[in-house]
């Protein structure tokens, strides 16, 4: 009994001993995941530093091109055609804007990616095929365009609509001309030419492909303004053997006019 005992007592002791041992692991593992933690901290308070440091930087292309952080690809695209035309004839400053520009095109095409991340549709399917090239493209006019353009349609609506007797179809033509010259104006803005003696071939070749994008856009216009305005209301009521108001043949015109010169106002200031 007494063996027994003692024997007991004698092995009480490596309780708190493996008790002991636990602990300092369990010390250890806290203080190793201590030290991952602050180096982790450390290492993401470098990021942050090297990025604010790299936005400041004077080659940050954001600086470059004069646009505030985090600015969208058509905001980038609009300041980089609107800078080449700017400071045209200096060869380096132009270097150092197109670098600009294809650092932040590169970007926002390395975001899209990797996912998660909005981007403009020039740059989300900029590793796609395109089809219909030539179609219109939602592309806002500035205000300027707006005002003008604007103005100008009005007048020939209210022409058709007030002389209709004397107008006939000239509206028609004078708003697919007014279109067309709005859409070269603005598509000449958003890819510059030049007219010079000294442009480049590339140059020559953007510009008549303004010219001829514009006219087209102009015809479609056009053609759209009088389908949905006079072709389309007829057809379908010749298909449902419907016969339309007198009053709907007898302002043929009228109609084609106001459908015209509204279509090319929209195509001139929603689309390129």
């Amino acid at each position: 009994m007494t063996t027994m005992i003692s024997s007991g007592i004698r092995a009480s002791p490596c309780i708190p001993l493996a008790c002991g041992h636990r602990l300092r692991g369990q010390s250890l593992l806290m203080l190793q995941a201590s030290r991952r933690n602050r180096t982790t901290g450390r290492s993401r308070q470098q990021q942050v530093v090297q990025a604010a440091a790299a936005s400041s930087s004077p080659d940050d292309p954001y600086k470059i091109l004069g646009l505030h952080q985090g600015a969208d690809s058509e905001a980038v695209q609009r300041q980089y055609n609107k800078l080449k035309r700017e400071k045209r004839g200096d060869e380096k400053a132009i270097t150092k804007i197109e670098n600009a520009h294809s650092s932040l095109m590169m970007r926002n095409l390395t975001a899209r990616m990797q996912g998660g991340v909005s981007v403009a549709k020039e740059v989300k399917y900029a590793d796609k095929a395109q089809y219909l090239p030539w179609r219109p493209r939602a592309y806002r006019a500035d205000n300027k365009l707006l005002l003008y353009s604007g103005i100008v349609q009005a007048l020939l609506a209210a022409w058709a609509l007030l002389l209709s007797v004397t107008a006939g179809t000239q509206p028609v033509i004078a708003s697919a001309v007014v279109g067309g010259v709005g859409n070269v104006w603005k598509l000449n803005q958003v890819f510059p030419t030049s007219t010079s003696s000294t442009a480049s071939e590339d140059e020559k070749k953007k510009g008549l492909k303004n010219i001829l994008r514009g006219c087209l856009l102009a015809f479609l216009a056009t053609f759209a303004g009088c389908f949905l305005f006079f072709t389309l209301p007829d057809l379908i009521a010749s298909q449902l053997n419907k016969q339309l108001p007198y009053w709907f043949y007898a302002n043929e015109k009228v109609l084609l006019c106001v459908g015209t010169t509204l279509c090319n106002f929209l195509m001139t200031a929603f689309f390129r």
